[in-house]
Order: structure tokens, then sequence, then C-alpha cells
């Protein structure tokens, strides 16, 4: 089912960006992609924060 839904999405997107591209306004799809790495970068670096310190880190304490 997961599968399913995760190929839906693609195709979804990739529909989305074509109608987009054809309405001559291609900077939103690149626009909304930076925003998901954004995020995905906002998340790593608070997980990295809670868990375990880099070793430059560790030395100073």
């Amino acid at each position: 089912m997961r599968r399913i839904f995760f190929l839906a999405s693609i195709v979804g997107g990739v529909g989305a960006v074509v109608y987009l591209y054809q309405r001559q306004l291609g900077a939103v799809p690149f626009f909304l992609l930076s925003i998901f790495f954004f995020a995905l970068a906002v998340k790593q670096l608070s997980n990295r924060s809670e868990g375990e310190m880099p070793e430059k880190e560790k030395d100073h304490e």
C-alpha cells in the first residue's frame, strides 16, 4: 500500500510539474523543492544536536 501511494505521488508530482511548465510557472517546482530540502536539513540538524556530537566538539568538553 505504501509503495502504491509513493508511485502515485511521483506520477502526480510529475504531472503537476508539466502543467506548471506549460503555464510558464517553471520556478514554482524548484521553489517547493528548495523548501523540502531546507526542512530536511533542519530536521537532520535538530537530530544531530539532540544525539551525538561531532568529534571536534567532543575534544573541547
